[in-house]
């Protein structure tokens, strides 16, 4: 297999899809890849930390144009990853004062060349129930509408990401107390075993 393949997973908040690929290189470490997990959106506070912010949801609330910086920046820098496998867990659009915002805009995709890109998605109440669970993030209030307009728009993202690569997509199902399926649909999906 070629050095730094890259699998780009996005999702929404609440789908589970850290957990999902976070297994899923597990798994792979265990049976002798060298698989990681980067967040591009690490990468990017990273960057916003040294222009002063202090947490996260900050970074959304950041106009456009300044965003746009931070993710070409977490782009080069996952780019020049060496790994086997390089899973890049980030979210396909970015909801800002000014509108949806993608997540993956085209010269970022370009930066990160990825051979598949992956949606992990769940049903909207269980989305909404992890929600209100996690308390780690503050999140603006949401209606259920809401969160099946930002499924829709995840799935037009993957389709649009993958077209535009030449990359393979997957979607991935991660149902409530069944990450384990999730996780190997995934991996069944990455053509690795034997």
């Amino acid at each position: 297999m070629a050095s730094g393949r890259r699998i780009v997973a996005g999702g929404l908040p609440g789908v589970g899809k850290t957990t999902v690929i976070t297994m899923a290189a597990e798994r792979l470490r265990k049976e002798g890849h060298d698989a990681v997990v980067v967040t591009l959106g690490s990468f990017m506070f990273d960057e916003a930390h040294k222009m002063g912010l202090t947490d996260r949801d900050q970074m959304r609330r950041l106009p456009v144009f300044q965003q746009k910086q931070l993710q070409l920046e977490a782009a080069r820098k996952i780019s020049e990853l060496q790994n086997e496998l390089v899973f890049v867990d980030t979210h396909f659009f970015i909801r800002t004062s000014e509108g949806y915002f993608p997540g993956l805009p085209l010269d970022v995709l370009q930066l990160l060349k990825p051979s598949q890109v992956v949606l992990v998605q769940a049903p909207v109440k269980e989305i909404m129930g992890r929600r209100m669970k996690d308390a780690s993030r503050h999140r603006d209030s949401e209606v259920r509408a809401e969160v099946e307009e930002e499924l829709s728009l995840s799935r037009e993202f993957l389709v649009v990401a993958a077209a535009t690569t030449g990359a393979t997509m997957t979607i991935v199902n991660n149902r409530e107390n069944r990450s384990d399926e999730a996780v190997e649909d995934l991996l069944g999906s990455l053509n690795l075993r034997p």
